[in-house]
């Protein structure tokens, strides 16, 4: 970290990454008995039980997704913040980048097919690129990725309603030996990558301009936005609240019953009411974090070690979870109960560790 920034900007984007970490363990553990065909999340286990019914439901419409559309967002903003080292900065952050991608190459591969950072990393080439653009260029990039959003939610709907063929995937909690599971989650992490670059880059990527475009107006730290934020957050927290719990309601008896039709459609669209919400949360966010000193001294110190926490989580349920380490399935309560430990852990640790990076992230700033 660059002690040249202005702390409580620095602080409350950290603070902010802090908060996206638990969503996206949560969803990732939880969610495991789904991969490789479904998910983000899998259904309440077991499957009569009012509160795992209760978890499940609270988990699709307001957490899945909420994380890793935060993150990206924030990657962008934080592109945003060093525009001021000059060219010298360029080439740092492509070799960030680089060392970035092969993190995630390895940690698909070998650990969870799941893994959002290769996304990052090929979002992130494209933003370096863009860095040096104007305002004007930018809102044109952006008004291009919402157009290009828009027909990817109509092919995506297209491919969903044709009919699926083939037998479904042996999941990746069954018990295998451990070269045949790193096989099969190697070969689900490759296809899911090429999918996702080929039709999911708009959605990171457009998130990551508007987090650039943020920061360039210094939009979370600049008095002179407050009163926006503060009106639009007043205006549209709680119906956009209620859009995400609407959205999920709807599809709740098919995702509770595992419907593959269902489950398809959510995963198509669950990130767009997530972003409707991250637009009047973020601003709520950082206003209370600017009158909560106390609230940011205990999340800002987790959100310098998230990358090093996520990779550790994915470590645990490998372990844990996968054919290839314990199999074990503990049902949606326990293994959310244990994503809130792990992230609750995570703001111990690091309050312990202070401003001394972890050595993933040690590595990845040189």
């Amino acid at each position: 970290m660059n002690t040249a920034r202005p702390p409580q900007r620095v602080a409350a984007v950290d603070a902010l990454r802090a908060l996206a970490l638990f969503p996206v363990v949560a969803v990732n553990w939880v969610g495991y008995p789904a991969l490789p065909d479904a998910g983000p999340l899998s259904p309440p286990s077991p499957v009569d039980g009012p509160l795992a019914q209760i978890v499940s439901w609270f988990l699709h419409a307001l957490i899945a997704g909420k994380g890793i559309a935060l993150l990206a967002f924030l990657f962008g903003y934080s592109q945003g913040l060093s525009q001021s080292r000059g060219e010298e900065a360029l080439g740092k952050r492509r070799r960030r980048l680089a060392k970035l991608l092969t993190l995630g190459l390895l940690h698909g591969t070998l650990l969870y097919m799941g893994d959002i950072l290769t996304l990052y990393a090929v979002s992130g080439a494209v933003l370096a690129i863009w860095a040096g653009h104007s305002m004007a260029m930018l809102k044109v990039r952006l008004r291009v990725l919402i157009g290009l959003e828009l027909a990817v939610i109509a092919l995506t709907v297209l491919m969903a309603s044709m009919p699926l063929s083939g037998e479904p995937s042996m999941a990746l909690s069954a018990p295998a030996a451990w070269g045949d599971w790193t096989l099969r989650n190697a070969g689900h992490f490759i296809t899911s990558t090429i999918a996702f670059a080929t039709l999911g880059l708009p959605t990171p990527l457009l998130l990551m301009t508007a987090g650039l475009m943020a920061a360039r107006l210094r939009l979370f730290s600049h008095p002179r936005w407050e009163p926006a934020l503060r009106r639009w957050s007043r205006r549209a927290l709680w119906p956009a609240v209620a859009v995400n719990i609407a959205f999920a309601s709807l599809l709740w008896p098919g995702l509770r019953d595992g419907d593959s039709h269902v489950t398809g459609r959510y995963a198509i669209f669950y990130l767009y009411p997530t972003m409707l919400l991250l637009s009047a949360a973020v601003p709520a966010l950082v206003l209370r974090l600017r009158r909560d000193p106390r609230l940011l001294d205990v999340l800002a110190p987790l959100g310098r070690h998230t990358l090093s926490l996520y990779l550790f989580s994915s470590v645990l349920s490998f372990v844990l979870f996968s054919g290839a380490g314990l199999a074990w399935q503990p049902g949606t309560v326990v293994a959310a109960g244990l994503a809130l430990s792990y992230w609750t852990g995570g703001l111990l640790l690091a309050r312990v560790r202070g401003p001394r990076p972890l050595p993933l992230e040690r590595w990845l700033s040189r």
